[in-house]
């Protein structure tokens, strides 16, 4: 297994690929060496906007927005430029990103709902001001997702029970990282 330490502190740091709705703000913002790398700034040509979490969330799927045909290797750059900065990183579990950071055999951690628990995240959608094209994108792709997200074979997984957040998983996912869990050969 491939194991990355950030050098300066000695410690393991691990990307964590997590679902859309798992709460990946919210770990990040509770933990003080997790940085939740969003990848918009990456994948779109955003407008100037402000800081708003509420109009970020909003702006998630607005199918307006022009692509970055960059993506996702801009993307995967800029997760291995800063993946040392933090014991956490969060990423999205975009397929695309995951399969290049196995051709580099780089390790993560895929976390994501069980698959009976899509009408709890339509809930979770809706109350975080996600707009229709967003819900549509991921409830109505939703088995599509559950299946991909399963079959990954690369990233160790932890499938979240109902009413669970990726927060609640934080001793999981230390275990995880210092037991080698990880099926990765490096």
């Amino acid at each position: 297994m491939k194991i990355f330490t950030a050098e300066d502190r000695g410690e393991i740091i691990m990307i964590i690929a997590a679902f859309a709705g798992v709460g990946k703000t919210y770990f990040c913002d509770h933990l003080e060496d997790a940085k939740d790398f969003v990848c918009m700034p990456y994948k779109y040509f955003l407008p100037e906007t402000d800081s708003d979490n509420v109009e970020h969330e909003k702006a998630k799927a607005d199918f307006s927005l022009q692509m970055n045909p960059e993506y996702p290797s801009n993307y995967i750059n800029a997760i291995l430029e800063n993946m040392e900065l933090y014991k956490y990183l969060v990423i999205p579990s975009d397929s695309s990103v995951l399969a290049g950071l196995e051709d580099m055999h780089i390790p993560y951690i895929l976390c994501f709902p069980e698959r009976t628990a899509k009408e709890e995240y339509r809930r979770r959608y809706l109350q975080r001001g996600n707009n229709e094209e967003f819900i549509d994108i991921f409830i109505g792709g939703w088995d599509n997702f559950m299946k991909s997200l399963q079959y990954d074979e690369y990233g160790a997984k932890i499938i979240l029970a109902e009413d669970k957040y990726l927060l609640d998983v934080k001793d999981r996912i230390d275990k995880i990282i210092l037991s080698g869990e990880l099926p990765i050969q490096g």
